[in-house]
């Protein structure tokens, strides 16, 4: 007779899934990173040159992503459903590699903003599918831990995208006769996403049930502890309609806001902004140094994501972790707006994106608290990326707009500590919300069933 699995077996079942489906869709987010994030190194290797561009349509062109992907965020994750993660994802992938690949060709900045838009709409519904997914696989004892792992590929690909695509930038200057190497970087970017796609077509599996590389009984314990650790949230919250008009799913969505708002104002204009050390230090930088001054930053991020999701994963108190996180990011939005030192800028936004590194994850990890999970977990989640996604747009075009009007991009930074905060305190007071529900409900459900066995003594 085969004893039940136990919490110890759970865990080690978890961490086996783990290490057999984050690499790859680590592998994935790594390539779409890296596809989104291109611009903003091609920027000062020639495009904005060859182009003509001013900030504002720098920041135009790399915010408009977010609007494509913002309009198709929840059909998508409605789609996912419907067509299976292997499917659907796959088909993400390819589509926006080809977007992107043709994007090298671009004649003028109005294509390129055409061509930016068009990548957002191919690649919307990414991330969230990939939350949902994980969802399948992960109970949600572990799942900030693992929302964690995948939501931290973006900053490991700032903090070592930055050297690579500076490296390719240069590289690419001479590979193909006739082609500007800003171009040709963006070409070999389309193209990896391409054999991605492909990969992701023929490596991902739908859910745990399919698993051949997991057995009967680790299959059965897996799907059972992801059964019993489901919430059940009160009132009609298992419909896509009842969650995308859900209260708290939208509070959740302008929570989310303050990452994206974040991260790609860094994201798109740091490489700029430390192109303008030069300047202010009075000597020439090199390539290297500028890469590793780039990097700082998004170092700090994932070490911030790691150590902070393995606290929200401790105490079970994802929105804690989110006002701790929004306040040490505010300190650091707040200290990067009051100096001038360039290395002194590094160390405040390396402060900076360490508070931002833990929204996603735990702010996430609260939406299946308030909705039925399926369905209504994935229009959910999708919601919330891509409502909070216009942060992605908002903050890239704001930082561009104020540096051509006054020459720096403190307001974006008072804006960012403004935002975290406000994140930080929604996060709190649905974690503390849904915590007293959550209790009662089981206190119900125990009452019950002592009546139960009274009854039937």
């Amino acid at each position: 007779m085969i004893k039940p699995a136990g919490p110890q077996s759970d865990r080690a079942i978890v961490n086996k899934v783990l290490w057999r489906v984050m690499p790859l869709i680590g592998l994935l987010y790594f390539v779409s990173f890296v596809d989104r994030i291109a611009v903003s190194y091609a920027g000062p290797h020639g495009m904005t040159a060859d182009l003509e561009m001013t900030a504002t349509a720098f920041g135009l062109a790399s915010g408009i992503f977010f609007v494509g992907y913002i309009l198709l965020e929840v059909p998508s994750n409605i789609a996912l459903e419907r067509f299976g993660a292997r499917m659907w994802l796959a088909r993400i992938i390819i589509t926006w590699g080809i977007v992107q690949a043709l994007m090298a060709f671009v004649p003028s900045t109005g294509w390129l903003i055409a061509a930016r838009f068009l990548l957002g709409v191919a690649e919307a519904g990414f991330a969230p599918g990939v939350l949902v997914y994980l969802m399948y696989w992960i109970p949600k004892s572990r799942r900030v831990w693992a929302f964690s792992l995948f939501l931290l590929v973006p900053y490991v690909t700032n903090a070592i995208g930055g050297p690579l695509m500076t490296w390719l930038a240069v590289v690419s200057q001479d590979l193909i006769p006739g082609m500007a190497g800003w171009r040709t970087m963006i070409l070999i970017t389309g193209i990896a996403a391409i054999l991605a796609g492909i990969a992701a077509w023929v490596l991902l599996v739908d859910n745990p049930s399919k698993a051949r590389w997991l057995d009967d009984r680790e299959k059965s314990t897996l799907l059972v502890a992801i059964a019993a650790e489901e919430d059940n949230p009160t009132g009609d919250n298992s419909g896509v309609l009842a969650a995308i008009k859900n209260a708290r799913v939208l509070l959740l969505s302008l929570a989310f806001f303050s990452l994206p708002f974040g991260v790609f104002s860094l994201t798109f204009f740091l490489p700029t902004i430390v192109e303008g050390f030069e300047n202010k230090l009075g000597t020439d930088l090199s390539t290297p140094a500028k890469a590793v001054l780039t990097s700082i930053p998004w170092i700090c991020a994932v070490v911030g994501a790691l150590v902070l999701a393995s606290l929200a994963d401790r105490t079970g108190r994802p929105g804690a972790v989110t006002l701790l996180s929004g306040t040490v990011g505010a300190v650091g939005a707040l200290g990067a707006a009051l100096v001038d030192n360039p290395y002194a800028l590094i160390a405040t936004l390396s402060i900076a994106a360490f508070g931002l590194s833990a929204i996603a994850p735990t702010v996430f990890a609260l939406v299946p608290r308030v909705v039925a999970a399926g369905v209504a977990a994935a229009a959910a989640t999708a919601m919330v990326n891509s409502i909070g996604s216009i942060g992605g747009f908002a903050g890239p075009y704001l930082t561009g707009f104020i540096t051509d009007v006054t020459g720096t991009q403190d307001v974006t930074y008072y804006a960012m500590a403004a935002l975290l905060l406000l994140a930080g305190t929604i996060a709190i007071r649905i974690d503390n919300a849904t915590r007293r529900t959550h209790t009662n409900s089981v206190e119900a459900m125990s009452v019950e069933r002592t009546q139960t066995v009274k009854e039937n003594s």
